[in-house]
């Protein structure tokens, strides 16, 4: 485009291309140095100094290069801009020319390697989140297992209560008080657990004949186990009923006096009306004849 260029001589005194080729010059400076320590494209230099604007990107970026290179070779960047933003705005670029992206000081932009390892990090970062919600640090997973292999081996809860013949009469929920006790009648693995804020309060494997005492002053014990049927109950030292099926893995199970009471009162409710069903079904049909 040597027309263009007389054009451009002619507007401007010396173009931005020539006054930074020139100082390039002086100071005995390669134009591959200056891409090197810029961290401008060699093209888009060569560019700059043939005034091919053509082939630059979008002024923004153009510019950016300039101020680059200007402070590169010791100019002054921002009078070097005007006058660089006037040659390209005085003659309007191709519009066939399609339009790149490229960082407006490249100098500022991190190494490719950089870029990897904070990828890296991320993706790192992910995976261990990702483990930790699991619960393979926590132990869950292998609570889950544990619990899973003692509910094979359970025994039916109510069939074992249902032994012992008598049903005591159920006391009032909201009178109950006195120590919650879980003992062990087989071996068993428990966890109690604030069910609020999930803080683990007592995490063990009782064997037959231990005990454990709730602390009175927790504010909302739950329990967590997979043999409810291995454990007896009581509060105040009378026992209350099964706080799960046998063979199933329970938790969030109040562990609160009156919660428990209740679970026993209901239980007591249940098997009343049972009965009452039952001794109401054995009588004779009304109005049945024997003629």
């Amino acid at each position: 485009m040597p027309d263009e260029d007389v054009e451009d001589e002619q507007l401007f005194e010396t173009l931005v291309g020539t006054k930074l080729s020139e100082a390039r010059e002086a100071k005995g400076m390669e134009l591959d140095e200056i891409a090197k320590s810029t961290r401008i494209p060699l093209r888009q230099l060569q560019n700059i100094e043939n005034a091919d604007y053509d082939a630059l990107p979008a002024p923004t970026y153009a510019v950016g290069f300039v101020k680059a290179y200007a402070r590169e070779v010791g100019l002054d960047q921002n009078a070097l801009a005007r006058q660089f933003r006037e040659e390209i705005s005085y003659r309007p670029r191709s519009e066939a020319h399609t339009e790149y992206f490229e960082p407006t000081d490249p100098a500022r932009v991190p190494p490719r390697g950089l870029a990897w390892i904070a990828a890296a990090i991320a993706i790192v970062l992910v995976v261990g989140y990702l483990i930790w919600r699991s619960g393979v640090f926590d132990g869950s997973m292998s609570d889950r297992a544990r619990l899973a292999a003692e509910g094979g081996s359970a025994e039916s809860a109510e069939a074992a209560g249902s032994v012992g013949g008598t049903t005591e009469a159920a006391p009032d929920p909201a009178s109950a008080t006195g120590p919650v006790v879980l003992e062990a009648e087989d071996t068993v693995w428990l966890r109690v657990y604030d069910m609020e804020s999930g803080d683990r309060i007592f995490e063990s494997e009782l064997a037959p004949g231990d005990t454990y005492t709730v602390p009175a002053d927790a504010a909302a014990p739950a329990i967590r186990t997979g043999r409810a049927d291995a454990l007896r109950v009581t509060v105040g030292g009378r026992r209350v009923a099964p706080i799960g099926p046998p063979q199933t893995i329970i938790s969030d199970v109040s562990l609160l006096p009156r919660d428990l009471v209740g679970r026993r009162a209901a239980s007591a409710n249940d098997g009343d009306e049972r009965s009452a069903a039952d001794s109401g079904g054995g009588g004779a049909r009304p109005g049945f004849s024997g003629e």
